[in-house]
């Protein structure tokens, strides 16, 4: 799906992908970690069942909008928000702070997108809400801002699609 995803983005004009950075580094993958593996069937996201191939989650798909089932930017956004939130402590470590705390959550919004273009005439974009009560801004923006090096969703979407940020914290909010 995030190749999929990855592949719209770079066919996008550069007009429709304004804000998002020209610069892409690959990076190598060393050692796979885990490998989830899963599959759809049926309509895909008009009316469809994804389920997991490695565990027991399955779920029905429908468009966005649909009550008591769920679509494919629901769950990029439950990925991304707790892989985010994860990341967030080796940044922070990275950078000799403490976070995030026990109080920290992050909210994810994935928007999908009409596009000018025939070709890849869909993109998603992202808003993440970093919030921390416990945390003053200063120290709390910069982990964020270092978790955009370290999250792999963060990493596969940086320079592919439209992204934004608010950091709240204890003392303030700050927004990317």
């Amino acid at each position: 799906m995030f190749s999929r995803i990855a592949t719209v983005a770079a066919r996008a004009p550069r007009a429709q992908l304004a804000g998002v950075s020209s610069r892409r580094t690959m990076l190598t993958a060393q050692k796979g970690l885990y490998t989830a593996k899963a599959s759809a069937t049926g309509g895909g996201r008009a009316d469809g069942v994804a389920k997991s191939e490695t565990t027991n989650f399955k779920v029905s798909i429908q468009p966005p909008g649909s009550e008591n089932n769920t679509n494919p930017e629901e769950l990029v956004a439950l990925g991304y928000s707790t892989c985010f939130l994860g990341a967030m402590k080796v940044a922070a470590q990275q950078i000799g702070k403490t976070g995030p705390s026990d109080a920290a959550k992050v909210f994810a919004d994935v928007t999908l997108n009409k596009t000018d273009s025939k070709e890849s005439p869909f993109t998603i974009s992202t808003h993440l809400k970093i919030e921390d009560t416990k945390q003053d801004i200063a120290t709390l923006a910069a982990v964020a801002k270092q978790t955009n090096n370290v999250c792999p969703y963060e990493i596969a979407f940086k320079g592919n699609i439209k992204q934004t940020f608010t950091a709240i914290g204890k003392d303030g909010n700050e927004s990317w």
